[in-house]
């Protein structure tokens, strides 16, 4: 009578982690509209459409935005879970930091690509940190790469070539597009390289997550992140203007309009409270209860929500401020086509193939 209630306690609690995940994703999706949008205010403000503008200038205003968020989602948990904060160990800070560092380089990748692709392109592409799960674990254990695996990285090519345009259909089939090379932009290989660092992430939660508190690495997550921005923004920020002191006035009257706009700080708030706070005590708190493996299916969702999204934040959020200048995305044959194959990659490479509950 124990072990089946045990049993019946354990499944009830691995469903209630699937569809914790599954609102987690809902949320990462409605960061990717979001965070587009913070994009080109950044651009506005800063003149970044202006190519005379150094990189690391670009990087380093991406890596702000980004410390601006971590800092103030860390402030929110201080206040929420004060009791969460105060009694994290030095192990928990320590993971929590070496899975904020992953973070925080698939991240910056990330929100540096959205300055060039959509916000639906880039949930695709992010999630190929399914595909990429098997791969790597497979590497890391020394294991045999499975039929599955090496099937779903075949469809996720196929399916990423479809995607951003290297692969159309016309009237005489299938085949690679007269101007192929120019479809793949420096926003898709940043995506993917961001995809890389989310794997990495992703595992190291699932190696530690029952071997400590997995819900006290949040704090230290959010401290490194915004620790890393800082750094980064204070580097690069100070480098770039030393070098080209003309944008210096500029940039600094910008900073000043941005932090006193109502809109900017309203939305780094928002993706502070709720795509991070409650996103990510989600994930560390109930993603040890599944598998890496079957969390990543899981996570295969986030692209669908973050193209439902975009299909009407953007003009919400053009109702608010007109000035950002972000359109309704639509549903197109690549995005659609592509898509759902790089989804089915995903499904494919991913599938269990022992018990359900198996941790190997």
């Amino acid at each position: 009578m124990v072990y089946v209630q045990q049993a019946t306690k354990s499944n009830a609690t691995q469903w209630i982690a699937v569809w914790v995940l599954v609102g987690v994703n809902a949320l990462w999706g409605l960061s990717f509209p979001i965070m587009k949008s913070l994009n080109l205010q950044m651009e506005q403000f800063f003149g970044l459409e202006n190519h005379s503008v150094p990189s690391s200038l670009s990087v380093a205003f991406s890596s702000g935005m980004i410390g601006m968020r971590f800092l103030m989602s860390l402030v929110v948990l201080c206040l929420v879970c004060p009791s969460l904060v105060g009694s994290a160990s030095r192990a928990e800070w320590r993971i929590g930091g070496l899975v904020g560092l992953l973070f925080y380089f698939g991240l910056v990748l990330q929100v540096m690509g959205l300055a060039t692709i959509p916000a639906s392109r880039s949930g695709f592409l992010t999630s190929l940190t399914a595909v990429f799960t098997p791969v790597f674990s497979a590497i890391l254990y020394r294991k045999f790469v499975s039929v599955n695996v090496v099937l779903g990285v075949a469809i996720a090519l196929l399916g990423v070539s479809m995607l951003t345009g290297l692969i159309v259909f016309d009237s005489s089939g299938m085949g690679f597009a007269s101007d192929a090379i120019s479809k793949w932009t420096a926003g898709d290989t940043l995506t993917t390289l961001g995809a890389v660092f989310f794997t990495g992430q992703l595992l190291l939660v699932d190696f530690y997550g029952n071997r400590i508190n997995s819900t006290a690495i949040t704090p230290g997550m959010f401290l490194t992140v915004a620790l890393a921005a800082a750094l980064t923004f204070a580097v690069l920020h100070t480098t770039a203007l030393a070098s080209t002191p003309i944008h210096a006035t500029h940039v600094s009257l910008a900073w000043r309009t941005l932090f006193f706009s109502p809109l900017f700080i309203g939305i780094v708030l928002f993706l502070a409270v709720v795509c991070s706070v409650l996103a990510f005590l989600g994930m560390n708190t109930y993603q040890p209860h599944i598998t890496a493996v079957q969390a990543s299916i899981i996570y295969s969702s986030e692209p669908v929500f973050a193209s439902f999204w975009a299909l009407f934040v953007p003009g919400l959020l053009g109702t608010i401020e007109a000035k950002i200048g972000y359109p309704n995305e639509i549903l197109s044959q690549p995005l659609i086509v592509g898509g759902a194959f790089v989804l089915l990659a995903n499904v494919v490479a991913l599938w269990p193939r022992g018990k359900v509950d198996s941790r190997d």
